[in-house]
């Protein structure tokens, strides 16, 4: 007798929506502990596991959890590719792209290959304010091609599945462009990575995940009503009484699970206001040196970058990142910061300011404990990796 495995599109989609709510909205809560309560002298443990849930930064459980998505939605439409290509349907070739497109959208949240392109583009036409992330100058042209090549295809779908194809890409692009731009001019704005940053792109990252979350829905409601036969059938099933115990098992083990999640949560913000230290006194007048950089040389193609690490030899992650500056610019100079467990990096083809000028800029800034690293130790970084076995 076939195994037979029948699975509700209601549900499911909204079981993988509560778990992009609840990612983005622990993303944010260790994000504003971090940066606004905890101290620079917070332990390195304490802020990992903390940015292990952030949804802004890569090698992550959401990253890995929005790479599942799309993953799973392009095993859907791989699926429906084969159904329609052995039945010889028509439009079988849209599935395939769309196939095709979800695979790469997966590999690309994981591997951030867009970031590639954003970098190049970025120092090809010294973008700034809400172009700052380059890469959407390559996005955008290519999201109004496949829409209009798709156009035929969305409308040959059945009404329901046409309308959730379209509120699915309007909310995933809404988030992926338009949100993206408004972080983007806040990160230019604030000079790098800021608490209001974060919550901007924390909602381009939810939008992001929902977008797709409807897409699968889709997907499950169109197989729903697609003859096919398969091992897994999309069916919903009237409750029986078994059911109805299983649905109750259900019920108090997700009140469990809120349960933990909100003790876990108010035993962090209680941690994380014991360890809050006293605010440090600041001259309200002085400017970040990287912004007095960027008003200084502005126009001159001075790409400044944020680097959640102290970029420094024999680092593991300071490596991949030093020998990118240098495959991508020919002068590259690195402020590391050992109070904030940071680095800001200016590259160019030719900075127009050299060490000591930096040196004199970041001192007027009020910093007192920093290191620039010039072109020579910055090779000397990215060589050791090259080195590595």
């Amino acid at each position: 007798m076939p195994f037979e495995l029948h699975l509700n599109p209601r549900k499911i989609a909204l079981f993988l929506g509560i778990v992009s709510l609840y990612l983005a909205g622990q993303s944010l809560i260790n994000e504003y502990l971090l940066e606004n309560v905890l101290s620079s002298e917070t332990g390195e443990l304490a802020v990992s596991l903390l940015n292990l849930f952030s949804v802004n930064a890569e090698e992550t459980i959401p990253t890995w959890y929005a790479t599942l998505l799309l993953f799973v939605a392009a095993m859907l439409l791989a699926f429906i590719t084969l159904v329609k290509s052995r039945n010889k349907e028509p439009y079988a070739r849209y599935w395939l792209g769309l196939t095709a497109i979800f695979l790469y959208l997966s590999m690309d949240e994981g591997a951030v290959i867009h970031e590639i392109f954003s970098d190049a583009l970025q120092a090809r036409f010294d973008t700034s304010g809400y172009l700052t992330f380059a890469w959407v100058l390559l996005f955008v042209p290519l999201v109004i091609i496949i829409a209009l090549l798709y156009l035929r295809f969305l409308f040959h779908l059945p009404p329901p599945t046409r309308n959730l194809f379209i509120i699915a890409g309007l909310v995933y692009v809404g988030g992926a462009v338009v949100v993206e731009m408004v972080s983007a001019n806040r990160w230019y704005v604030d000079g790098g990575v800021t608490f209001p940053y974060l919550t901007i792109a924390t909602v381009e990252e939810l939008m992001e995940m929902l977008g797709v979350v409807v897409f699968i829905f889709a997907l499950l409601s169109y197989l729903a009503v697609t003859p096919a036969t398969a091992v897994i059938g999309f069916a919903s099933v009237p409750e029986t009484a078994v059911a109805k115990k299983h649905a109750a098992s259900w019920r108090r083990l997700a009140g469990a699970v809120v349960a933990v999640i909100v003790v876990a949560n108010l035993a962090l913000v209680s941690w994380a206001m014991a360890r809050q230290s006293e605010p440090v006194a600041s001259d309200p007048s002085a400017s970040p040196f990287y912004r007095t950089v960027s008003e200084r040389y502005a126009g001159q193609g001075v790409i400044i970058l944020g680097i959640n690490e102290v970029m420094e030899p024999g680092s593991l992650t300071a490596q991949p990142i030093a020998a990118s500056l240098l495959t991508l610019f020919d002068d590259v100079m690195v402020v590391t910061l050992p109070s904030t467990r940071s680095s800001i990096a200016f590259a160019s083809h030719d900075l127009p300011f050299d060490q000591e000028m930096l040196a004199e800029i970041v001192r007027q800034s009020g910093e007192e404990e920093f290191t620039i690293l010039d072109i020579t130790a910055v090779r000397a970084i990215a060589d050791n990796a090259a080195a590595q076995p």
